[in-house]
């Protein structure tokens, strides 16, 4: 379990770093253009795509961190009100569900990558190869399926009776570790 937690800590330096990176050249990009169309009549014709292209990278990387933290949606109330071995059974269950969900994302993602590879199309203004821009898809959902991976250990790990006892606070402390 140890090595997970070493490779979990690593992925989520990377995403946040990512996040960051990414986020502060979108904005310094945009807002530099911005600046050039009004001070000097012209902008950057490539700018907006770019600044597209990294916030959606941005989001990507920002939605795999999330499943490390728990930040998503999820509704437990009725699950919490169950049984502690059937809310348990009824966790692995859904987070199963999810893992074979971003599996198939993964897996979808990279059949996006292999086809744009052999299409050989390009963005309008940037000339990227597409599959260049689509790599973000199977690079966040494989990281998003091993942190749900993660989870799945831990719930299996974890007694039912604790299970239920989780709320609102286990998403606080995960973004103090965090952070």
């Amino acid at each position: 379990m140890e090595i997970i937690r070493k490779i979990d800590a690593v992925l989520s330096k990377i995403d946040k770093f990512l996040m960051v990176v990414l986020a502060s050249l979108a904005t310094i990009l945009a807002f530099i253009n911005v600046v050039a169309r009004y001070l000097f009549n012209s902008s950057f014709v490539w700018a907006g795509e770019l600044v597209t292209y990294l916030f959606i990278w941005m989001t990507l990387f920002g939605a795999s961190y999330g499943f490390e933290i728990g930040m998503h949606m999820s509704f437990d109330a009725l699950v919490k009100a169950l049984p502690s071995k059937l809310c348990k059974a009824v966790t692995i269950f859904s987070t199963l569900i999810v893992l074979v969900f971003l599996i198939l994302l993964t897996v979808w993602g990279i059949n996006l990558v292999k086809f744009d590879y052999m299409t050989g199309q390009v963005s309008i203004d940037l000339q990227i190869p597409f599959w260049i821009i689509y790599l973000a898809v199977p690079i966040t959902m494989a990281t998003a399926s091993w942190r749900t991976f993660v989870k799945l250990i831990e719930i299996i790990q974890t007694p039912g009776i604790e299970l239920k006892k989780r709320g609102p606070a286990e998403l606080e402390e995960a973004e103090e570790v965090g952070s």
